[in-house]
C-alpha cells in the first residue's frame, strides 16, 4: 500500500503530526486520506492504519481525514510549535451509520477487494456530452461505447442489457423502446448527489444479481453538513441540496435536473426542429433512530420527452475518389415520452459491530410511448471529385431515386415490485458470511406496432405476393406477469494475514416462474499481496524516512453467470411472442494484477486484467444505433476474451489522469435443436463476430493547471475504438462481417476558479455567500471527426444496396458555470 509523504514548502517551518486510523473494531484502516484543511499536501495510511504529515508551525487547523474522496471526519489541532512532533495516536472512523461527522461503511470496506473503487470528484472535471457517471466508465479498461449521445455502454464483449446497476442497494433498469442516443434525456443516476460508486468489469461477487457482464455499485452521500450546488449550461442546468437536522438523525439528500439537447442536435445531418426536454427529481432521507436502528428512503421521478420534426438530410460519404450524396426531404414527427418512478425503503438493524441486516422495499414503475410516422423522398448522387472543376464537390447526376415511410405505434409499461432482506455478519476474526434473499413481481404490458416501407422508383422492396410490401414488420400485443426468486449466500475467509489473502466464495440461485427455469451460480474470488509482509515491516520501522515504493496485488476470478430474459428478449424480431426462451449463461475466469509504484514522488497504480468468458444458451441479437433487436431463440454459443490494462496516477501533482487500453475478441456460433437429444448443436463451424466485438479501445483523461495559479485547469480526453461489425438488412447473421469506421474523439474543457471562500476573502456579501465559484468551457468533438454510429440502407435504380451513414454531432462548444453555497 501506498503512504505518499508530503514535503515543507518555502522553507517554512514545521510540526509533524503522526496517528493511526482505525475502524469502530479498532481494526487498522489503509488508504485512508490525510491532509490539513486548507492544504494541499496530503498522505495516504499504510496497512497498518499509521500515517506521518508535516505541517505548518505556529496556526490551529482541522486535519481531514477521508476515503474514496469524500469527507468523513474533521479533528482540530490548536498550533503547535516548530518542530514539534505530535502524536493523535487511534483515530476510530466509525462505520455503518454515519455518527456525527463520520460517513465511511465498514462493511463497503471490506467488501471492495474485488470491485474497481472510483472517486466521484475525479469526474467532477471531465468534459462529457452526456454529464453523468456513465460518459466517465467508457474512458475505463473494458468499457467501451461508440455513441457519445448515450448512457449506455458495453463491457467486455456484452450488450447494454447486461450490466447491473444499483443505487443504495436498488436495481435499476435501462429503457426498453429507445433507439437512438438522442432520445434517451437524463441516465437516472445523479453525478452530484453521488458519494461512492465501485465497478467490477466481470468475475463479481454472488451478492450481486443475474446479469452477464459487469455491476456497478452507486451509494448516495449522507451529508454532516448544509450544502448547495448548482450547475448551469447551454445543455440544462442541475441543482442539488444537502443537509441534516441540528440532532443530527435526519438528514437529506436533494437534486433536481433539467437538460435539452436541443443545441447538439443542431448539428446532426437531420435538420429539422427538435424539442427534446428531460427532467427529474430525486431525494435520499435517512433518518437514525438509534445507533443500532435506521431508515432510509430513495425517491425518484423523471419524465423525458423528445419530440422531433425532420425537414431535410444531407448526409456525403464514400471517398476522394468517389463521393455519394444522400438526400433526403422529410415530412412527418416522431414523439417519443418515457417516465420513470421509484420509491425505496430500507430498514438497516446493526445490534453490534459483528452483525449488520437490511430489509429493502421498492416499487419501480416504467411507462415508455413511441410514436412516429416518416415519409422521406431520397436521391442518391453522385459527386463531382475533380478538385480543378469549378463543380467540385457538387451532383454530377442521380442515380437512386425513392421514397420510404416509417411508422410505430409502441407503448411500453412495467411495474416492478421488490422485497429483499441481506445480512453481515463476522463469525469469527478471519470469517465473513453474507446472504440475501429477493422476492421480485413483475407485470409488463406491450403494445408493438411498427413497419418500414422502401419504394426504389416505384419498386417496392421487398416484394410480396400479397398484403403490403414492407421491410419490416413488428407486431405485438401482450400483458404479462410473473415473479422471480432469488438468493445468495457467501463467505470471505482471510487465509493469511502476512500477505493479506483472502478468499471469497459464494453461490446465487434465480427461479422464475414463467418459464419454469431454476438457475444455480457459483462464484468464487481470491486476492493475494506477494510483498505485504515486507512493507507491513517497513511501515512498522520507520514510517518518518521509509516511503512505501511499491507493492502488488494479484487476484482471480471464476463462476457463473446467468440472465433470465428480461422484455426484449421475449420477442422475435416480427413481434412474436417466445413464451419458452431461457435465460443466457456464461463462465467467467478472470486473473488481474494491481500494481502500485512511485514515480516523480507521486503514486501511481498500473491495472491488468486478462480474461475468458465461455456463453451458451445465448440469444443471438442485432445492434442498430442502441436499439437492441433479439433474434427469439437461445440458439448461439459464443466466447468473449481479452486483456485489459489501466494506468491511473498524477500526471500532474494532485490532478489525477488515467490511460486504458482494452484489446477483445468475442464471437459466436449459430446452433440447432436436435430432435434425439433435444440438445443445442452447433450447425456451422464458422465463428460469427457479435456485434459487440471492439478489437481495440484506447482512452486518456488528461489533466493539468498552471504552476503558479492552480485555479487555472485544463481537460483532455480522448477515445479510439476499432470498428463495430454490421451487415445488410434482412441478411444471414453470418453477413454481419462488416466494419464501421473507428470511433475517434477528442473533447477538450477549459476551466478557471474565481471564488475560493477557505483561501480568499472578500467584503462582499454576495460573493461571500458562496463557497466557490467555477467557469469552463468545454470544446466537445475538438477535431471534428464524423463519427458513423449507424447505416441507412438504401436502393438506387439498378438494385443495388447503398449503406448510408448516421453520423453523430460535430464540434460544439458549451459554456459551464458552477455555484457553490
Amino acid at each position: 500500500m501506498l503512504i505518499f509523504f508530503a514535503t515543507a514548502v518555502n522553507g517554512q517551518k514545521n510540526a509533524t503530526i503522526i496517528g493511526t486510523v482505525t475502524d469502530s473494531t479498532s481494526v487498522p484502516l489503509s488508504e485512508i486520506k490525510v491532509r490539513p484543511s486548507g492544504e494541499r499536501e496530503s498522505v495516504v495510511t499504510g496497512l497498518d492504519g499509521r500515517f506521518s504529515i508535516r505541517v505548518p508551525s505556529g496556526k490551529a487547523m482541522d486535519i481531514e481525514f477521508t476515503y474514496i474522496g469524500m469527507l468523513q471526519k474533521r479533528v482540530h489541532l490548536e498550533a503547535l510549535a516548530p518542530n514539534e512532533v505530535f502524536d493523535m495516536k487511534n483515530i476510530p472512523l466509525r462505520g455503518n451509520f454515519n455518527i456525527k461527522d463520520v460517513v465511511i461503511n465498514d462493511s463497503s470496506r471490506k467488501n471492495n477487494r474485488y470491485m474497481e473503487v472510483l472517486n466521484p470528484h475525479n469526474f467532477d472535471a471531465i468534459p462529457n456530452i452526456e454529464g453523468g457517471i456513465e460518459g466517465i466508465l467508457k474512458t475505463f479498461a473494458g468499457v467501451s461505447s461508440n455513441n457519445e449521445l448515450s448512457s449506455q455502454y458495453s463491457v467486455r464483449g456484452g450488450n447494454y442489457d447486461e450490466n447491473l446497476v444499483y443505487i443504495n442497494d436498488i436495481e435499476i433498469y435501462r429503457p426498453q423502446l429507445i433507439r437512438s442516443g438522442q432520445e434517451e434525456g437524463l441516465s437516472i443516476i445523479n453525478t452530484d448527489m453521488v458519494q461512492s460508486l465501485q465497478f467490477s468489469a466481470g468475475g463479481f461477487e454472488a451478492r450481486y444479481g443475474d446479469k452477464l457482464s459487469s455491476v456497478l455499485d452507486i451509494h448516495y452521500k449522507e451529508p454532516d453538513s448544509f450544502a448547495l450546488k448548482t450547475n448551469l449550461s447551454l445543455l440544462g442546468a442541475n441543482i442539488e441540496a444537502e443537509g441534516h437536522t441540528k440532532d443530527d438523525r435526519l438528514k437529506y439528500l436533494i437534486g433536481v435536473r433539467y437538460r435539452s439537447s436541443q443545441y447538439l442536435l443542431a448539428s446532426l445531418d437531420v435538420q429539422g426542429d427538435y424539442e427534446p426536454s428531460f427532467f427529474d427529481g430525486q431525494a435520499y432521507l435517512s433518518y437514525e433512530f438509534s445507533d443500532k436502528l435506521r431508515l432510509s428512503y430513495l425517491s425518484y421521478y423523471g419524465n423525458n420527452y423528445y419530440l422531433s420534426v425532420p425537414q431535410s438530410q444531407t448526409t456525403r460519404f464514400g471517398t476522394a475518389t468517389s463521393a455519394v450524396q444522400f438526400v433526403v426531404a422529410f415530412e412527418g414527427q416522431q414523439i417519443l415520452q418515457y417516465a420513470n418512478f421509484l420509491n425505496g425503503l430500507t430498514l438497516d438493524y446493526h445490534p453490534n459491530k459483528k452483525n449488520d441486516i437490511k430489509f429493502i422495499t421498492s416499487f419501480y414503475t416504467i411507462n415508455e410511448s413511441e410514436d412516429y410516422d416518416i415519409l422521406g423522398a431520397y436521391q442518391l448522387q453522385e459527386l463531382n471529385t475533380n478538385l480543378g472543376s469549378s463543380s467540385f464537390a457538387k451532383a454530377n447526376y442521380t442515380f437512386g431515386l425513392g421514397e420510404f415511410l416509417n411508422h410505430a405505434r409502441n407503448s411500453y409499461y412495467s411495474e416492478i415490485y421488490n422485497d429483499e432482506i441481506k445480512g453481515q455478519h463476522t463469525i469469527f476474526k478471519t470469517v465473513d458470511l453474507q446472504w440475501g434473499a429477493k422476492f421480485q413481481h413483475e407485470h409488463v404490458e406491450a403494445s408493438l406496432n411498427e413497419y418500414t416501407y422502401i419504394d426504389s422508383v416505384d419498386y417496392s422492396v421487398p416484394q410480396t405476393s400479397n398484403g403490403l410490401p414492407v421491410q419490416k414488420y413488428v407486431y405485438a400485443r401482450e400483458s404479462l406477469d410473473w415473479n422471480r426468486y432469488s438468493a445468495y449466500v457467501q463467505s470471505t475467509f482471510l487465509l493469511m494475514k502476512e500477505f493479506n489473502s483472502y478468499l471469497t466464495v459464494g453461490v446465487r440461485s434465480n427461479y422464475w416462474d414463467f418459464n419454469k427455469e431454476l438457475l444455480v451460480s457459483p462464484r468464487a474470488q481470491f486476492t493475494f499481496e506477494p510483498n505485504a509482509g515486507y512493507n507491513r515491516r517497513i511501515i512498522l520501522g520507520d514510517y518518518s524516512d521509509s516511503l512505501l515504493k511499491k507493492s502488488i496485488r494479484l487476484h482471480a476470478a471464476a463462476g457463473i453467470y446467468q440472465q433470465p430474459p428480461f422484455f426484449k428478449e421475449l420477442f422475435a424480431p416480427d413481434g412474436t411472442f417466445v413464451p419458452g426462451i431461457k435465460a443466457q449463461k456464461s463462465s467467467h475466469v478472470v486473473l488481474g494484477s494491481d500494481f502500485n509504484f512511485k514515480m516523480w514522488d507521486r503514486p501511481f497504480k498500473f491495472t491488468t486484467e486478462l480474461y475468458y468468458k465461455y456463453m451458451w444458451d445465448l440469444i443471438p441479437y442485432e445492434i442498430d444505433n442502441v436499439h437492441i433487436t433479439y433474434l427469439g431463440n437461445n440458439d448461439a454459443v459464443g466466447y468473449a476474451t481479452g486483456i485489459d490494462f489501466q494506468l491511473n496516477g498524477d500526471l500532474v501533482k494532485d490532478a489525477p489522469s488515467w490511460f486504458s487500453l482494452s484489446i477483445l475478441n468475442t464471437a459466436e456460433q449459430l446452433t440447432v435443436q436436435n430432435p434425439t437429444t433435444g440438445k443445442q448443436e452447433v450447425v456451422n463451424h464458422t465463428y460469427i463476430p457479435r456485434p459487440t466485438d471492439q478489437r481495440v479501445r484506447a482512452s486518456l483523461f488528461f489533466q493539468d493547471y498552471l504552476p503558479n495559479h492552480p485555479s487555472y485547469k485544463v481537460h483532455l480526453n480522448l477515445v479510439f475504438g476499432s470498428g463495430l461489425p454490421f451487415g445488410p438488412p434482412n441478411a444471414s447473421r453470418y453477413a454481419d462481417t462488416l466494419r464501421l469506421p473507428p470511433y475517434e474523439r477528442v473533447d477538450i474543457g477549459f476551466s478557471k476558479q474565481f471564488w475560493d471562500k477557505s483561501k480568499q476573502k472578500s467584503k462582499s456579501k454576495f460573493i461571500n455567500a458562496f463557497k466557490s465559484i467555477w467557469f469552463s468551457i468545454e470544446v466537445f468533438n475538438l477535431l471534428q471527426i464524423n463519427n458513423t454510429v449507424a447505416y441507412l440502407w438504401m436502393q438506387d435504380i439498378d438494385g443495388n444496396q447503398w449503406a448510408v451513414p448516421s453520423y453523430l454531432t460535430t464540434r460544439r462548444i458549451n459554456f459551464h458555470l458552477e455555484l457553490k453555497f
